[in-house]
């Protein structure tokens, strides 16, 4: 199939983003396997994630006793375990044509009654808006400094975040905490964002005079044969990993 010749400049600048050594692992999280625009799904480390907020959950409330008993009251140490699981395995992130999407499921929450459910949440950041994204490494202790920090960050901004928040940190568009390959998400997601800039641009996209929709342009042959490229690169994985 002939493409055209800026189709073609597109293809290449993603090729040579998803051929280096940051391919997108193939993912055992099946959740957007119906998903019409996807590129790659990126697995959260369940296991990590619901261990270190387990301890981390009761070593504050026992650093705390009165906060322990004030709890007992409501039942809130029996269901603690519950609801961690809950929360993590609730949450399910990929990259689509549009940009990285970012879904919180209907989960259970507090004594795991139906009246008390939290609703599903989903969040787009298109590639075009990402300003920074960056990880940040696990390293020292949490709470109290008895319990190891395993949990890698990944911090995604656009122009409206990035600022302090109330009470300390910094407010980010989004965040994405115990990701299995931190970094080639943070790579994917570049190769993404860089495949709507000129070849050798070596500045900002804002700086570029690239009009924002500019991902339009990219025609929905194109679109479908990146994500076919991938997909087969994913296989390819699976099968030299065996």
């Amino acid at each position: 199939m002939d493409l055209a010749p800026n189709a073609q400049a597109h293809r290449g600048l993603l090729t040579q983003a998803v051929e280096g050594e940051y391919v997108a692992p193939a993912a055992v999280d099946q959740y957007f396997a119906q998903e019409p625009n996807l590129i790659a799904t990126f697995d959260f480390d369940y296991d990590t994630i619901t261990d270190f907020q387990i301890k981390q959950r009761w070593a504050a409330l026992l650093a705390v006793p009165p906060a322990l008993i004030c709890s007992s009251l409501c039942c809130y140490p029996c269901y603690l375990d519950q609801q961690v699981h809950w929360e993590a395995r609730s949450q399910h992130v990929c990259l689509t044509v549009d940009g990285i999407r970012y879904v919180k499921e209907r989960r259970k929450s507090l004594c795991g009654f139906s009246c008390s459910d939290k609703g599903k949440e989903s969040k787009t950041v298109p590639y075009d808006k990402i300003t920074d994204c960056d990880v940040q490494e696990p390293a020292g202790m949490a709470c109290c400094c008895c319990i190891p920090n395993v949990l890698s960050k990944v911090h995604i901004d656009t122009a409206s975040s990035g600022q302090p928040k109330e009470g300390g940190g910094v407010k980010h568009e989004l965040e994405l905490n115990g990701l299995v390959n931190p970094m080639a998400f943070k790579h994917s997601v570049w190769g993404m964002k860089r495949r709507i800039a000129p070849p050798g641009a070596s500045v900002p996209m804002s700086q570029t005079g690239l009009n924002p929709p500019a991902q339009a342009e990219m025609t929905q042959t194109l679109l479908t044969e990146i994500r076919d490229e991938l997909r087969t690169l994913n296989e390819h994985l699976k099968q030299s990993q065996k």
